[in-house]
């Protein structure tokens, strides 16, 4: 199974992200690509236009988060026809907001300066496969882990699948292995999720790590990442292909 998370800026060069689906190869065998900062062009959700740029095959779900300058800021999921079909809506699952995490002082300090933004994952899901497009907010070390954690435990109340994938903007800004982002690595494991996504050391173009993908599987799997040096975010997307551990 191949997936791509990208966060396409409000997809303010939508006609770059078009093009570099339709034209690397690497978006060619896509099965599931998670969105996050998706918009709305011409009336038209991101995620739509992009699952037509993939091909016939591809069906695509976006649902905003929050308004900002009469800009829609949404989270979507498109995936390949056929992996979904217990018929179950897709479901969004809010964030905690600043107000609602116990924090240090220093770090309310920040939060209140910074403009309150409204935070959620999807959850899609079939009887064998779960999915979470997750965009974690801007600023706050306690804060963030406490959204990863909603996750987390919206995944423990579901039923088992054979595999669940975690994808999205963490904003975990700084080096691929800072310490600072050690206890949002140790609620992953805690979790049973393997960050498939831990040797790559740069996903936005200032050189910072922000953007993962995880995965929990009932059986033992091989797994690779990379990202694509294309200039149509200011984000790169990030790949990474799963697959059954051969005997």
């Amino acid at each position: 199974m191949r997936i791509c998370t990208w966060n396409i800026q409000l997809g303010k060069r939508l006609d770059r992200v078009v093009d570099a689906v339709r034209s690397q190869p690497d978006f060619a065998s896509v099965d599931l690509f998670a969105l996050q900062e998706a918009s709305v062009h011409d009336g038209r959700a991101d995620a739509e236009a992009i699952a037509e740029a993939l091909g016939p095959g591809y069906r695509s779900f976006q649902a905003t988060a929050q308004v900002r300058r009469e800009k829609s800021q949404a989270n979507a999921l498109i995936w390949r026809h056929g992996l979904f079909q217990s018929g179950r809506s897709p479901e969004v699952v809010p964030l905690p907001g600043p107000g609602d995490v116990e924090v240090r002082p220093v770090e309310r300090t920040l939060l209140r300066a910074a403009p309150p933004q409204a935070r959620m994952a999807l959850c899609v899901e079939s009887d064998t496969l779960r999915v979470y497009v997750l965009h974690l907010d801007v600023i706050g070390f306690t804060h963030k882990l406490e959204q990863f954690k909603t996750v987390v435990t919206h995944m423990a109340g579901r039923e088992p699948v054979s595999m669940e994938i975690v994808a999205g903007d963490l904003n975990t800004f700084g080096p691929a292995r800072v310490q600072v982002w050690r206890r949002l690595a140790a609620a992953a494991r805690s979790a049973g999720l393997v960050n498939v996504t831990a040797g790559i050391r740069r996903t936005h173009w200032t050189g910072q790590k922000l953007d993962a993908i995880y995965a929990r599987t009932a059986t033992p799997v091989s797994h690779r990442a990379w990202t694509l040096k294309v200039r149509a975010s200011d984000h790169l997307p990030v790949f990474a292909e799963i697959n059954p551990r051969a005997h």
